[in-house]
C-alpha cells in the first residue's frame, strides 16, 4: 500500500469554506497533497488529467451531485477501484442504500473534526489492504468475469453467499453472471432477491429493466426503471433510458418529459443530447430530432456525427437543402469521412442533384473502395445517365 502521507487527495465541495476546512485537516494531519473541485463534472476532469489517490466529496452538490460522481466512478475500467470517502449533513436510510450500491467506503457527517477525518481515511485504506472473504471472492469473481471465464465467477460468487446470504452485491454478481450466460430466468430472479435485499439498490433495478427489455416486457421495463428514477431523480442516463422506454410504449409527452430533465441535469454533455436525438430519430420523430440534433451542435459545434444525423432527420423532412449545407459543414471538420460523403451524395440525390451526387459517390468510394451501398447507387445512377 502506497505511504499514506505521500497520499493526493480531491477535495469535492461546492462550499470555498468546506474545502479550505478539510485541506487544513488533512495538512494538520501530515497529508500534504490535495487537488480541489467544486462539483462532479469538474473533479471528474481533475480525476481524468491528475493521479489522485482519495476521493473526500460532499454529498449534495449543483451539476453533479457526490452520488453521481460514486456512480460514474465505480463504472470506470480505470477509476473504479478509488477510495471515497462521502461527506454528508445527515446519513438517512435511503441515502445510505443509495450509496451502498455504488460501494462508497465510509462516510462523515458534517461538522466533524481532524481526528475523526485521520480516522476513516485509516479504516478504509486499511480495508483495502486487507478486504473482506466477500470482498475477496467478488474481485476474483470479477477478474474471471472479464476475462469471460463465466463459470469460474460464479463459482467465487457461490463462494461468497455461502459466507453471507443477505449481501445484495454477491446477487447481483450472480445475476450478472447469468445474463451473460443468456439464463435470463435466472438473472431475473438474482437481481430481484437483490432488490429484496435493498430496496434502493440501483444496480439491479437497471439490470431488471435490460432483462424484461429483452424479454419484451415493456409494462415490467417501464415500472423498474421508473423505480430507478425514483430513487435516484438526478441521472440523466437513467432519465433517458427511462424516455426511450416510455417512447417505445406511445408516451410521447412524458418521454419528452424525462429527455428533457436529463438535459437540464447535465445541459453542456452533447453527446447526452445526440444520444436523444438518436432515440427520436429511430421512433419516426424527425423534427424533435432535428431539434435535439441542432442543441447539440451549439454546446458543441465540430462533431461529425452530429452533422451527419442531423442531416438524416432533415431529409427525412424533405429539407434537402439544409441538409446538404450541414453536410458539408461536416466535411469542413472531417473531409475524409466517406460517411458524410455519402449521405451527403444522397441528399443530392433526393434534390435531384445527380451530377454532385455522383461525385460525392464516387470520394466516399476514394476513402473507402469496398463501401458497398455507395458502389451499388453510383451503378444506379450511371444507368440512368
Amino acid at each position: 500500500m502506497k505511504d499514506l502521507k505521500e497520499m493526493k487527495f480531491l477535495i469535492i465541495d461546492d462550499m470555498p469554506n468546506m474545502i479550505k476546512t478539510i485541506r487544513n485537516m488533512l495538512r494538520h494531519l501530515g497529508y500534504q497533497h490535495t487537488a480541489e473541485a467544486e462539483d462532479g463534472i469538474s473533479a471528474w476532469k481533475v480525476l481524468k488529467n491528475e493521479q489522485i489517490d482519495f476521493v473526500i466529496s460532499d454529498w449534495n452538490m449543483p451539476n453533479m451531485a457526490g452520488i453521481e460522481l460514486l456512480h460514474k466512478i465505480r463504472r470506470d475500467e480505470n477509476l473504479k477501484e478509488m477510495p471515497f470517502l462521502m461527506v454528508t449533513a445527515e446519513v438517512a436510510e435511503e441515502l445510505v442504500a443509495k450509496a451502498a450500491e455504488t460501494d462508497v467506503d465510509g462516510y462523515i457527517i458534517k461538522p466533524f473534526i481532524a481526528k475523526t477525518l485521520d480516522e476513516r481515511i485509516h479504516i478504509i485504506m486499511e480495508k483495502r489492504s486487507n478486504p473482506s472473504e466477500v470482498d475477496t471472492y467478488l474481485k476474483v469473481g470479477n477478474v474471471y468475469l472479464n476475462s469471460g471465464m463465466l463459470d469460474n465467477a460464479l463459482k467465487e460468487y457461490e463462494k461468497a453467499i455461502k459466507i453471507n446470504p443477505d449481501n445484495p452485491r454477491v446477487h447481483w454478481a450472480i445475476g450478472n453472471v447469468y445474463q451473460n450466460k443468456d439464463e435470463i430466468d435466472r438473472a431475473e430472479k438474482a437481481y430481484k432477491r437483490a432488490i429484496e435485499l435493498s430496496p434502493h439498490y440501483l444496480k439491479a433495478h437497471e439490470s431488471l429493466v435490460q432483462i424484461y427489455e429483452k424479454k419484451g416486457e415493456k409494462e415490467k421495463a417501464l415500472t423498474a426503471i421508473k423505480e430507478a428514477v425514483k430513487i435516484s431523480p438526478n441521472n440523466p442516463e437513467r432519465q433517458s433510458s427511462l424516455g426511450k422506454i416510455l417512447l417505445k410504449g406511445g408516451m410521447v409527452e412524458e418521454a419528452k418529459e424525462a429527455f428533457a430533465m436529463a438535459i437540464k441535469i447535465d445541459p453542456q454533455n452533447a453527446g447526452r443530447r445526440a444520444n436523444i436525438g438518436d432515440i427520436f430519430l429511430e421512433s419516426g420523430m424527425d423534427q424533435e430530432a432535428e431539434e435535439t440534433f441542432k442543441k447539440a451542435l451549439e454546446v458543441d459545434p465540430r462533431v461529425v456525427y452530429v452533422y451527419n444525423r442531423l442531416g438524416i432527420a432533415l431529409r427525412k423532412q424533405g429539407k434537402y437543402l439544409e441538409a446538404i449545407g450541414k453536410y458539408k459543414k461536416a466535411l469542413d471538420i472531417d473531409p475524409e469521412d466517406y460517411n458524410v460523403h455519402y449521405n451527403l451524395g444522397r441528399a443530392y440525390v433526393e434534390a435531384g442533384m445527380i451530377a454532385d451526387a455522383i461525385k460525392e459517390f464516387e470520394e466516399a468510394l476514394r476513402i473507402h473502395p469496398d463501401f458497398k451501398e455507395a458502389k451499388a447507387l453510383l451503378q444506379s445512377l450511371k444507368e440512368m445517365k
